[in-house]
């Protein structure tokens, strides 16, 4: 079937070289951008919870881990308006909670704080689930070019484009249970995303586990989080 294609593909281009045109467009395309703006985390972005003994972990409940924070940085060549969205790398190993379209579900624990907080998963112990995770931008934290700002949240789908900024708790925190959701910041105050050169904060990471009667708890399991966070220029 494979070499039927092939040949059919060049019998076309054959074809249609007999018939070529005698002219050819030549598209001259690019994008032009205020600013280039480079992310940063210390100790390469790693967030080690270290050894969790396995007898701190509930055989009935989920364990809830202490947050633990990084630093976070965004650095632009000139002053810019950034946004940042994330994507999760080990869609479907969220443990306790259904998964939306993007890959993130509403932890089945108080995280930050906070209630219905999106995580996402801490991938797969064999067909186990092992936990889960969320993830911040601590807004107590963060300021652009030295002066303090609000953080911004905007969800959107597939069916609404539009990007809406709301300043509330849950601002800052960087996954939505139900859509994608865009991180932006703000001077305080106000609800309209700020240019900067230089942000700079504390990213933090709180981890629940999965009730040990899930998990083969008499050998090593190795928690197995990965964000992707993507820079936006608005």
């Amino acid at each position: 079937m494979m070499k039927k294609t092939v040949v059919a593909l060049a019998l076309l281009a054959t074809t249609a070289s007999a018939f070529a045109a005698d002219s050819v467009d030549v598209r001259v395309i690019g994008t032009i951008v205020p600013a280039a703006c480079t992310p940063a985390l210390t100790g390469g972005g790693v967030v080690d919870y270290g050894t969790i003994k396995a007898d701190t972990i509930s055989a009935t409940d989920y364990t809830v881990l202490p947050e633990k924070q990084i630093a976070f940085s965004i650095t632009c060549d000139a002053p810019a308006k950034v946004g940042l969205t994330v994507a999760n790398g080990r869609a479907g190993s969220l443990a306790g909670a259904v998964e939306s379209a993007y890959s993130a579900g509403t932890a089945p624990v108080q995280l930050f704080g906070l209630d219905y907080v999106a995580a996402a998963g801490l991938g797969m112990d064999g067909a186990a689930k092992i936990g889960g995770y969320g993830v911040r931008i601590d807004s107590s934290t963060v300021t652009a070019d030295g002066s303090a700002v609000d953080s911004l949240r905007a969800d959107t789908n597939a069916q609404n484009t539009a990007i809406i900024w709301t300043k509330d708790a849950y601002a800052g925190i960087v996954y939505s249970p139900a859509n994608q959701r865009m991180t932006s910041w703000a001077a305080t105050g106000t609800t309209t995303p700020v240019a900067f050169t230089a942000l700079s904060g504390q990213l933090g990471v709180q981890a629940y586990i999965n009730k040990g009667s899930e998990l083969d708890l008499s050998k090593p399991v190795h928690l197995d989080g990965l964000t992707t966070i993507t820079l936006y220029y608005m």
